[in-house]
C-alpha cells in the first residue's frame, strides 16, 4: 500500500512538474514611460511697450498677473483665464517687473513701458 502511494505521489509531481504554463495567461509587466513635467511658458510682447502689451501662455488654467515698479509697489494685479491677455494700462515710463503664477508655477518676466 504505501509502495503504491509513493508511486502514485511521485508520478504526481512529474507530471506537474512536465506541464508547461501557458504564456498567455501569464500579464506581461506594464512598463510605464515617464512623462515630462509641464514647465509654464509665458511671452510678452511688445517689450518694449507704451502701456499695453499682450500676455500669451500655453495653459488654459486660471493664472494669477502681478505687476510691480522697482520700488516693489504692486501696480495691476489681475487674474486671466485663458492662453492669451491683452493688458491696456496707464503707465508710466520705466522697468516694471511681472509675474504670472499658475498651478503649474511661477515666471517673471520685466516689462519696459517707453512712451
Amino acid at each position: 500500500m504505501f509502495k503504491k502511494l509513493l508511486s502514485i505521489t511521485f508520478l504526481s509531481v512529474v507530471f506537474f512538474l512536465s506541464c508547461k504554463k501557458d504564456p498567455s495567461t501569464i500579464p506581461a509587466p506594464i512598463i510605464q514611460e515617464p512623462t515630462a513635467p509641464f514647465v509654464l511658458q509665458n511671452e510678452i510682447y511688445p517689450n518694449p511697450c507704451q502701456g499695453t502689451f499682450t500676455i500669451k501662455t500655453n495653459t488654459a488654467d486660471s493664472q494669477s498677473v502681478i505687476l510691480y515698479n522697482m520700488t516693489g509697489l504692486e501696480m495691476l494685479n489681475l487674474t486671466i483665464n485663458g492662453t492669451t491677455a491683452i493688458v491696456n494700462n496707464s503707465l508710466v515710463n520705466g522697468i516694471y517687473i511681472l509675474r504670472i503664477s499658475s498651478k503649474h508655477g511661477t515666471n517673471t518676466n520685466k516689462i519696459i513701458v517707453s512712451k
